[in-house]
């Protein structure tokens, strides 16, 4: 990879345009301008810039036999998926484990991979195995709440010391309104009283994750961030475009560049991206950040 100054860039969220050094594929440095550095230079004063983003989808992996549907998520500026293998019986959670690794690894995005599993499979010997390939995040199945209430949390915080693996609310059938409220009440009463890292509500599907969401888990600052350290992929946006909008922060903005580890995805219009391309990102440090304030949908 060469080095290069990127010109002009209006951050979204930022107040005055900065530069960006790049070199090989990395962020080495944001300042105001390099005057003394003789790099190649790119003027990208017409776009605005804002990092990549991750989505949550649980049925991603049959989504790799389509790339329609891949191109979906790279056409709104995805390069990272979280999802995550379901496990129906805790004999086979290498089995299910390495299925789903193979499969994502045919991915044109990087990816995390997380466990969807029912409250009676929560046990110590499950977080142990979790804790060893670097799962950080469980979706776990709140429909049923007195099994909810009968894992031995305690123990299982226990086993969390290592790593603090985030667990996730989800209903495996849609539940009526006044359920719904009450067993997230449920959830989150007792995830606070045993101390367990976790998040409140189901994580949207589909859509770009929140930053809180990301900081618990874990996958910030890897993704969600431009800053000295790190890859170089970001989104290039245009305001006010009659082609259409995506909404960012609250602004009108169409997207027109998604580029990936200095590689591009997206390009005015048209998803550009090879199977196999995506990386597994690797959580060794799940919630490192201080406590969120609550994730709201």
């Amino acid at each position: 990879m060469t080095s290069y100054i990127l010109e002009q860039v209006r951050m979204i969220g930022g107040s005055e345009p900065v530069s960006i050094l790049v070199e090989e594929g990395i962020i080495s440095a944001i300042r105001r301008s390099f005057p003394q550095c003789r790099f190649m230079r790119v003027d990208v004063s017409p776009f605005i810039m804002g990092p990549t983003h991750v989505f949550c989808d649980l049925d991603y992996p049959g989504y790799l036999m389509d790339q329609g549907s891949m191109d979906d998520f790279i056409s709104k500026g995805c390069t990272t998926i979280l999802t995550a293998f379901h496990l129906e019986y805790e004999y086979r959670f290498e089995e299910n484990w390495r299925g789903i690794k193979k499969t994502m690894e045919s991915s044109p995005l990087d990816f995390i991979i997380g466990m969807k599993t029912t409250p009676q499979r929560i046990t110590p010997g499950i977080i142990r195995q979790c804790r060893c390939r670097r799962v950080p995040v469980i979706w776990t199945d709140i429909m049923d709440i007195d099994a909810l209430l009968a894992v031995p949390w305690g123990w299982i915080r226990e086993a969390l010391n290592h790593y603090p693996i985030t667990f996730v609310p989800f209903f495996s059938t849609e539940p009526d309104t006044k359920t719904r409220e009450k067993h997230l009440r449920i959830w989150q009463n007792t995830m606070k009283s045993v101390k367990i890292p976790h998040i409140g509500l189901p994580i949207g599907q589909k859509v770009p994750l929140h930053d809180e969401v990301m900081k618990k888990i874990g996958i910030y600052p890897h993704r969600g961030i431009l800053s000295p350290g790190r890859e170089i992929s970001y989104n290039l946006y245009l305001e006010n475009d009659e082609e259409g909008d995506l909404l960012v922060q609250d602004t009108q903005l169409v997207l027109k560049c998604t580029m990936s580890k200095g590689e591009s995805l997206f390009l005015d219009g048209r998803p550009i991206a090879c199977q196999g391309k995506g990386e597994e990102i690797i959580i060794r440090t799940p919630g490192f950040f201080v406590e969120p304030t609550p994730y709201r949908l």
